[in-house]
């Protein structure tokens, strides 16, 4: 199994590669209303307006102004395509499933709920993400085509 690994408030997560189109400096994002609360808002895509989420607050982390180093990770998932917002793609690592354990049961800062497994790669830990579970409560037709078709 092939994962991308980023940072997020001082930890370090993971996603499986497959579901990973691309990533992308921050642009300017446009607010929109009627997305759910940790959607913040769309960017232009090559001309499709694209929806965002905030993962820090999907993730109920402390919130941070965006910075010019933030990255995107622009996922496919369940025919939907999102970005998800982070503050720096690390690099690419190839792991075996059995390496994969099951989340800890840790502090009430983190809810386990996102995670997948936890990861030990060389002297780091990866906290693995359940992207079914990030995107639970997204709307179901929610892709950058449906919102262009909105005027965005």
């Amino acid at each position: 199994m092939t994962l991308i690994t980023f940072s997020l408030d001082k930890m370090n997560y993971a996603l499986d590669v497959v579901h990973v189109n691309e990533i992308i400096p921050l642009p300017e994002i446009t607010p929109m209303a009627k997305l759910p609360s940790f959607f913040c808002g769309v960017i232009n895509l090559r001309g499709s307006a694209l929806p965002i989420i905030d993962l820090r607050k999907r993730l109920e982390l402390e919130r941070e102004e965006y910075r010019l180093s933030d990255d995107i990770i622009v996922i496919h998932i369940n025919d939907q395509t999102m970005g998800l917002i982070v503050d720096k793609v690390l690099t690419v690592v190839d792991i075996e499933s059995s390496q994969i354990l099951p989340p800890p049961k840790m502090n009430e800062e983190i809810d386990i709920r996102h995670l997948a497994g936890v990861v030990q790669v060389e002297s780091s830990l990866l906290m693995l993400i359940n992207l079914n579970a990030i995107l639970q409560g997204v709307p179901a037709k929610l892709s950058p085509l449906e919102l262009k078709k909105s005027k965005v």
